[in-house]
């Protein structure tokens, strides 16, 4: 009995561990993430830069120029003026949430972060991860929290194979077992 309960201790450290382990990258990727968001806003911007000199040159305001060509019937013009709406749209876009997860505080942060999720960067961010060891306050909060939703998670599991196992087996507790592995008699 006492190496089952020792079993049972080993496996639930390395639950533990594990969930904290797991939680404590949550702020690390979401770093990483922040950096590759940050680049595609700076991309954005210098192309705005460049339209907005473009309008400057004609005379315009940047959603002036773009107007123009989106309402050229020329039907090439018509697509690069829908072309240069959508990056000042997505810069917009982007800029907002950087701005938003720049702000947010560490309890707002991951609700800021899985909100505005942008599917292309996130999925460029997961193929190029780094992981790592996070000691800030936030890294160690986020592996309380990785602690405390393993070991929440592996005993609702434990629990409800035992569940399972009485409903299956009768119901019977480990000490009627017990007595009755004491009680038998074995032919000598």
């Amino acid at each position: 009995m006492r190496i089952i309960q020792m079993m049972k201790s080993i496996l639930e450290g390395i639950v533990a561990v594990a969930g904290a382990f797991v939680m404590s990258q949550l702020p690390i990727f979401m770093q990483q993430y922040m950096q590759r968001l940050g680049g595609h806003v700076e991309e954005l911007t210098g192309l705005l830069n460049s339209l907005q000199q473009n309008a400057t040159l004609s005379n315009k305001t940047l959603a002036e120029y773009i107007q123009k060509f989106r309402t050229n019937d020329d039907p090439d013009f018509a697509l690069q003026g829908e072309f240069m709406s959508g990056i000042a749209t997505r810069w917009q876009s982007l800029k907002d949430l950087l701005d938003q997860l720049t702000q947010s505080t560490l309890w707002e942060k991951p609700f800021v972060f899985f909100k505005g999720l942008q599917g292309s960067i996130f999925h460029s961010t997961l193929e190029n991860f780094q992981p790592g060891i996070n000691l800030t306050a936030e890294g160690l909060i986020y592996a309380g929290v990785g602690i405390l939703l393993a070991l929440a998670i592996y005993h609702l599991i434990l629990n409800g194979l035992k569940a399972l196992g009485r409903l299956f087996f009768g119901g019977r507790s480990e000490k009627q077992n017990r007595q009755d592995s004491q009680n038998c008699n074995f032919p000598a």
